[in-house]
């Protein structure tokens, strides 16, 4: 197997690929670890796969399986075994491609292994998906030695599990604040509920609005929460706010300027941030949904 160059492979991206790139970046450092052959990594998805402890030939990114579509990973073993691994970095995430995937996945010889990794809790995946949690994989890698490592697992925490307070500049520059956001909803509405980023075109460096749609109960995606500008024209200040379609809102405030022609009737807010958002300040800020 080649030896893997991290920044190469963060750089790749296959275009047609439903992965958005976010997702293609956090397949990307897994498929570099596993590359490696980080022991514990390694062992992790022998348990899932079956495989038995065998060394890895070859890890694809993105490999194109033929009548199927795009798959995230591919795991070869030097026993021919083969593994096709799907990232999700969100719950409810769109799982479409699975079923073609994993039938296409069906014909190899040996029968290839589909594994989940994502969030949904390890061995609750549908049959015949394997889940592996990103909590597990912060498990394997935790005691490793190499710098590289460590910093990986601090990035699935704060950048994929939302865990830990986010400073305003890493909110406007990364994916905390979309991830602290999700799991605010998790823990709030239960793992399964759905959400979707959502930005206004950022202009010069400054966004109108930036947070996480999410639906409640099934429905539609009438709910938002996330930072909003406190000024038009577009200042360096923000507030954190939660709006809703249809349900009224504890501690109404008005609607920003910034956020134009949305026309959603109920909004409450947590005032400006001026210090990292915690994960505590959005938790009681969703309370205010309830009745």
């Amino acid at each position: 197997m080649p030896e893997p160059n991290l920044f190469t492979m963060l750089s790749a991206y296959r275009p047609g690929s439903p992965a958005t790139p976010f997702e293609n970046y956090c397949t990307s450092g897994l498929a570099y670890f596993l590359k490696r052959g980080q022991r514990m990594l390694t062992a992790l998805f022998d348990q899932a796969t079956g495989a038995a402890g065998e060394p890895i030939a070859m890890v694809e990114v993105q490999p194109e399986l033929a009548g199927a579509g795009i798959a995230d990973l591919v795991i070869t073993y030097e026993g021919g075994l083969r593994a096709i691994v799907e990232v999700q970095v969100e719950s409810a995430a769109d799982e479409r491609l699975m079923p073609a995937l994993q039938a296409a996945s069906a014909t190899w010889k040996p029968a290839g292994v589909p594994v989940l990794v994502g969030l949904a809790p390890s061995g609750d995946a549908r049959w015949p998906w394997r889940a592996i949690h990103w909590l597990d994989i912060v498990e394997a890698l935790d005691d490793d030695p190499d710098l590289l490592a460590r910093e990986f697992v601090e990035f699935i925490l704060r950048d994929v599990l939302g865990l830990g307070p986010v400073p305003l500049e890493e909110a406007l520059t990364t994916n905390r604040l979309y991830a602290l956001g999700a799991a605010a909803i998790r823990r709030a509405f239960g793992e399964q509920v759905r959400y979707q980023n959502t930005a206004s075109p950022p202009l010069r460096g400054r966004y109108r609005y930036l947070g996480t749609s999410f639906a409640v109960d099934g429905g539609d995606m009438a709910c938002w929460l996330g930072i909003v500008n406190e000024t038009v024209p577009l200042g360096e200040h923000y507030q954190l706010m939660l709006a809703t379609k249809a349900t009224p809102l504890h501690g109404p405030a008005a609607q920003p300027r910034a956020t134009g022609d949305w026309k959603w009737p109920y909004w409450t807010g947590a005032g400006r941030v001026v210090r990292p958002v915690a994960p505590e300040t959005l938790d009681d800020l969703l309370k205010r949904m309830h009745s």
